[in-house]
């Protein structure tokens, strides 16, 4: 009897029971597991972009190394925490990003030292301001020759407005943002024909309050634009004997106005006299040579702010140049093996990182692979990825666009800095760039 009743109960518990060689599957975020109590040995935190799109993935995993070892499911939380002791001394961290359609991406970033690295965001992105209305600031532009070709501005932290004058010279002007604050008026005149700044006015520090209109607020155009600014570079070997430069005016992180030039050194640029309130923040000087599609020099670039005076001048990174595999320009790509594919450049040593892109030029089942590194690295093998991670694991034959580009900045003390999430988004810092796209055919 008793043996009849133990029966059905051991019958429930191996049903109920996985067997011993049953993985159980890992949910998102995890291994699994509950993670252990002691403190992480090795932290990674997602850029920001990636978390604010983490629907439009089917799966995220971060990998240290080729992921053999240690690798994690990413969550919405944007944040991964490796718990082993083994992890020792700097790592190559790896994104593989696996989209509901289109290429699979991965992006590794070589040598990180931790114990904690912040991945930084693509420079330059910029979110959509919020459309809430938090104030509205009325007044007229004084000093206009031609009132049709006037428009007026608002800008601040996180706030932004932007309308035409009546015909009377007047203006109301919604100012739209997550929160009141306070708002830089800037008004400009264009040439009716080929849109060049003729005059401008700013008035700075405007408070906006929600639902309050602000009136009175008159802008002179007292600032036109007849000076100039002379430019040179400072003895590089330019990759193209033509020059353009463009003279930027920014406040609240958006541009309010430049302007151009072009031609041979040195180049004049025009500018509008550094007094009140135009001495209160440096205007950007953006000055390149060549163009990323012209191999092999391709670009260079470099932002500096510019202080009071009449000329400035600027100096270049020396131009990056990919040495494996073969590669040349669109209308001549070159051939190479896809075995033994080792990715290899030569930067300038100066330059604080460099940036590298094999992307498949085609996106059905193909991958997209970027390497971020220190100038000190100069090659680096793709691993085959782990297959439960990522449909496409391997680059297949076709042709491949190789997006290269260098970046020294001056609040950046070394690679390190650009991943402690402590550069400010400063838009007064001087910048240096080289870019270079080729392509090759894999085989």
């Amino acid at each position: 009897m008793t043996q009849t009743r133990l029966i059905p109960l051991l019958v429930l518990l191996l049903v109920g029971c996985p067997s011993p060689t049953t993985v159980e599957p890992t949910p998102d975020g995890g291994t699994g597991q509950e993670e252990p109590t002691s403190p992480p040995t090795f932290t990674v935190h997602v850029p920001e972009h990636v978390t604010a799109t983490f629907q439009l993935y089917r799966n995220i995993d971060v990998l240290l190394g080729d992921g053999s070892r240690f690798r994690k499911r990413l969550d919405s939380s944007g944040v991964v925490r490796f718990h082993d002791p083994a992890i020792e001394g700097p790592q190559d961290v790896s994104l593989v990003m696996v989209p509901t359609t289109g290429q699979v991406q991965v992006k590794t970033y070589l040598a990180l030292n931790g114990p904690e690295v912040r991945l930084p965001n693509s420079l330059y992105l910029l979110g959509a301001l919020p459309f809430t209305k938090q104030g509205t600031i009325t007044g007229k532009v004084t000093g206009a020759s031609n009132p049709n070709a006037v428009s007026v501005t608002a800008v601040g932290n996180g706030l932004r407005g932007i309308t035409t004058l009546s015909e009377d010279g007047s203006f109301s002007i919604g100012i739209h943002g997550e929160a009141p604050g306070k708002v830089d008026l800037f008004a400009k005149e264009t040439h009716a024909t080929d849109g060049t700044v003729l005059r401008v006015g700013l008035e700075r520090d405007i408070a906006v309050s929600a639902g309050i209109t602000v009136s009175g607020q008159d802008v002179a155009l007292d600032h036109p634009v007849d000076q100039l600014l002379d430019v040179t570079v400072a003895g590089s070997e330019l990759p193209d004997s033509s020059l353009s430069a463009s003279l930027r005016y920014i406040l609240g992180g958006q541009v309010l106005f430049s302007t151009n030039a072009s031609g041979t050194q040195p180049l004049s640029v025009p500018m509008v006299a550094r007094t009140a309130p135009f001495d209160t923040f440096p205007p950007m000087l953006l000055v390149t040579s060549g163009e990323a599609v012209k191999f092999p020099g391709g670009q260079v670039q470099t932002e500096i702010p510019v202080s009071a005076g009449s000329s400035a001048q600027v100096t270049f990174l020396n131009p990056l140049s990919i040495t494996s595999p073969a590669v040349g320009p669109l209308e001549a790509s070159v051939s190479a093996s896809r075995s033994g594919l080792v990715l290899r450049w030569n930067p300038d040593a100066s330059a604080h990182l460099t940036e590298v892109e094999f992307a498949a030029t085609s996106w059905p089942d193909s991958l997209a692979w970027t390497v971020v590194a220190p100038t000190s690295i100069t090659s680096f093998t793709p691993f085959t990825l782990p297959a439960d991670i990522a449909p496409v694991t391997t680059f297949s034959a076709g042709s491949y666009r190789v997006w290269a580009t260098t970046t020294w900045q001056a609040n950046a003390n070394g690679y390190a800095s650009f991943f402690t999430g402590s550069l400010s988004n400063n838009p007064y810092v001087e910048t240096r760039t080289t870019r270079l796209l080729a392509y090759v055919e894999l085989q």
